[in-house]
């Protein structure tokens, strides 16, 4: 969401600030009972707080409940018709309504269901009724409370450790846990004084399309040409994913040599972007054995004896020689991208990627982790340390039955849908034919709104991650009209865009003011470059 934060055990310098979240609970182990005088005193002078499973007796008057039930058999969650600017970003029924595990399962996620007091609005109920986000106003500031734990209905899902919660698989707008994203965001435009905050999408567009292909059978190469001939006609571009097979097996013959090389070069000397799709394509990979992430070509020799079982196969293997492959073959080829074969993912994944040389990958589904902006993957896909791997899960793929050709209408409105969030939607074409399928993504690109970029998967990712790691702040001046934004990027980045609650009359630094006056869009940077722009708002 691009907001600034920053994180402190210190009670009195977090309450130095105007917003503070309490995160991951209170209990009575907390706070003492002088701390909580002081959170309640910080509130009535026009604090904000942000709390979640709140347990303690001592703070229920401030954050207005009698009583809490844990349970793990409250499975929906339903938003309440409300003006409370919080939900203001919650339109759509898949918004108003989220899923927490799946109907099928008797026990998913702890959930703990309020029983509001008579000064508190309920903002949502789970399926019993009881109260799962309420909200407070005492003196001038207010409180939110919400009875779950934003580890389960945001890390856990984009971890695909959820417990069954998405409502689909592909092809469809699942909002599950950018809800809470966007209510944060929400929370801190509402409350925020003079906010700020880093777009997620560059030079000032509203989302953006990141385009793929998978390449991988023996008669996908060639119609790679018909689709990057419509990319190039409507301003886009895409990523073809190459699947590197050099042996034959029971499930295919080699592939992985001329012409299709040849095919691959010219894709990639005419603007496309290569990543890896695999060796073998097998759909038991999330089960292979790790390897010892010294295989090499040609030693291994991995071979699929179904579509499920392989021999010789590691997911080192798999991960780390296709990309030796890839970079031999292709001049200036650097792969850093990847996406496994039937989108199967082992949990050793991202540290795999990450001692095999790669940056990001797409093997999940928007849907299946239910979030449509692009994460940072956990290690061993766990709650305790991100790993350097950026995870941008697949939108829309090509099929799902009826069949992408029959389906642009369908994918138009994802996208759609996602572009009102500020979200990215990855498309997934399977080269394999191209009258149906191109023609199908030139009559998506041709209705694609112009706000909406259109790209490789590879040139956006390498955005998203400059854009994650730069150090940003805005400072005011000793004049109340004007400020300074300082931005240092290790990476280069192209782009980068804030949006301001105040309308700006001026910037110095080579910014881009837009129309709107709230949208900055900066200079490129080039890796280490330090800039300064004074900020003039508008009398």
């Amino acid at each position: 969401m691009g907001i600034p934060f920053f994180i402190t055990r210190d009670l009195p310098q977090a309450l130095g600030h105007r917003l503070v979240i309490l995160y991951p609970s209170v209990d009575s182990h907390t706070f003492t009972q002088s701390q909580a005088d002081k959170l309640t005193a910080f509130v009535r002078q026009g604090g904000f707080i942000f709390a979640q499973d709140v347990f303690w007796g001592g703070l229920q008057s401030l954050f207005g409940f009698r009583s809490f039930t844990p349970l793990r058999t409250r499975h929906h969650l339903t938003f309440s018709e409300t003006e409370d600017p919080i939900t203001k970003y919650l339109n759509r029924p898949e918004e108003r309504e989220t899923q927490l595990g799946s109907d099928h399962l008797p026990e998913i996620i702890w959930s703990n269901g309020y029983v509001p007091d008579a000064h508190a609005e309920v903002l949502a109920h789970f399926d019993d009724g009881s109260a799962a986000l309420l909200t407070n106003s005492v003196g001038k500031g207010k409180v939110y409370l919400l009875g779950l734990s934003l580890l389960d209905v945001v890390l856990r899902n984009q971890d695909n450790r959820d417990y069954e919660a998405q409502r689909h698989y592909v092809n469809a707008f699942e909002p599950g846990a950018d809800v809470w994203l966007l209510i944060l965001r929400a929370w801190y435009e509402a409350y925020g004084q003079d906010w700020v905050r880093l777009a997620a999408i560059p030079g000032g567009q509203r989302s953006a399309l990141l385009l793929s292909h998978d390449v991988d059978w023996e008669n996908s190469f060639a119609p790679g040409f018909d689709f990057a001939r419509v990319e190039k006609a409507n301003q886009a571009s895409s990523t073809f994913f190459i699947q590197t097979k050099y042996v034959d097996d029971a499930n295919s013959k080699a592939f992985f040599f001329a012409p299709n090389l040849d095919i691959i070069r010219q894709l990639k000397a005419g603007g496309s972007t290569v990543g890896s799709h695999s060796i073998i394509h097998s759909r038991g990979f999330n089960k292979f054995e790790l390897g010892s992430g010294h295989e090499t070509y040609p030693s291994y020799q991995p071979r699929g004896f179904g579509f499920d079982t392989a021999g010789g196969a590691t997911i080192f293997g798999e991960v780390r020689v296709s990309k030796e492959l890839l970079d031999g073959e292709i001049p200036g080829q650097d792969t850093i991208f990847f996406r496994a074969g039937h989108l199967r993912v082992p949990v050793s994944l991202p540290e795999v990627l990450e001692r095999s040389g790669y940056q990001f990958d797409s093997s999940f589904t928007a849907d299946d982790v239910l979030s449509n902006f692009p994460f940072a993957l956990p290690r061993d896909l766990g709650f305790e340390e991100d790993s350097e791997i950026y995870e941008f899960p697949v939108t829309i793929e090509d099929e799902e039955s009826p069949g992408f050709a029959k389906r642009v209408p369908q994918a138009l409105r994802v996208i759609l849908a996602n572009a009102e969030n500020g979200a990215v939607s990855v498309v997934l074409i399977h080269s394999n034919e191209s009258i149906l399928k191109a023609a199908a993504e030139q009559d998506l690109l041709r209705q694609l709104p112009p706000d909406i970029i259109r790209t490789d998967m590879v040139t956006f990712a390498k955005f998203w991650r400059a854009r994650d790691r730069i150090q940003w702040s805005l400072t005011p001046t000793s004049v109340p009209t004007e400020a300074l934004l300082q931005v240092e990027s290790d990476e280069p980045v192209i782009g980068l865009t804030f949006e301001f609650q105040r309308p700006i009359a001026t910037v110095t630094g080579g910014a881009t003011l837009f129309p709107d006056s709230r949208h900055l869009v900066l200079p490129e940077l080039a890796p280490g470059q330090n800039v300064s722009l004074h900020v003039d708002y508008q009398h």
